[in-house]
């Protein structure tokens, strides 16, 4: 989908950026992949956002001490929560973090990019809390974990609370392995639509009668129309 595609773009350009290129090669590197020209002035418009947000990166590092940098790193665990090689056979829960700061305070920080419209209400939750509990699996040392939204078109980050490992341990855990168990369990039973408010930001809408349903309230065919 455009969407997919315009995103996949401005995230290749912000991992070349992050990971030292220049600005204009960052940039012309994911505008590459495009080849539709509304696709290329979607791109053009979020890639603005680009360089404020190295701006707050280059804060970032002058306020903490910073020993690690994670660019689009992979984490996959077991489902006993022990870490194994992404593509592993037993690898039982996957992500990919598009930003991480490990500090040396045991504090680490991980961001999220976001090229679709922003959300207020940071409904982002359950991404943010599977994040959250890689981190606590992958990173033995960490005792804290900081989430955050980059919402890129509008060059701003949005954080949720910090999170103590020992909140995720017996919190998020035991949630993120439950979801998991209720999406398998759905998909053994027969794929079901299960609309909410996610269904604004899906690109299957137009086709899904769930979502239409959602989207679209019944009109009563009684009423008068007044246009």
């Amino acid at each position: 989908m455009p969407e997919a595609r315009i995103g996949k773009a401005v995230h290749a350009a912000l991992e070349h950026a992050i990971g030292g290129a220049a600005l204009p090669d960052a940039i012309a590197t994911g505008r590459a992949v495009l080849t539709d020209a509304l696709e290329q002035a979607r791109f053009d418009h979020l890639s603005g956002g680009i360089e404020p947000f190295l701006g707050r990166i280059d804060a970032f590092r002058k306020k903490r001490r910073v020993v690690r940098e994670l660019v689009e790193f992979s984490l996959a665990v077991r489902e006993n929560m022990t870490t194994t090689q992404f593509y592993s056979g037993d690898a039982f829960y996957r992500g990919i973090f598009d930003i991480g700061f490990l500090y040396d305070d045991g504090t680490l920080a991980v961001v999220d990019h976001k090229t679709g419209a922003r959300w207020r209400n940071m409904a982002n939750t359950d991404q943010l809390e599977g994040y959250a509990v890689l981190a606590a699996a992958g990173f033995r040392s960490v005792r804290r974990v900081w989430l955050g939204v980059h919402w890129v078109a509008d060059a701003e980050v949005d954080w949720a609370r910090p999170l103590a490992t020992a909140e995720i341990q017996q919190d998020l855990m035991p949630r993120v392995l439950a979801n998991i168990e209720a999406a398998a369990l759905a998909v053994d039973d027969g794929p079901r639509s299960n609309p909410g408010v996610w269904c604004e930001r899906c690109n299957y809408r137009t086709v899904c009668p769930a979502g239409m349903e959602f989207r679209f309230e019944p009109v009563d065919d009684d009423e008068p129309n007044d246009y």
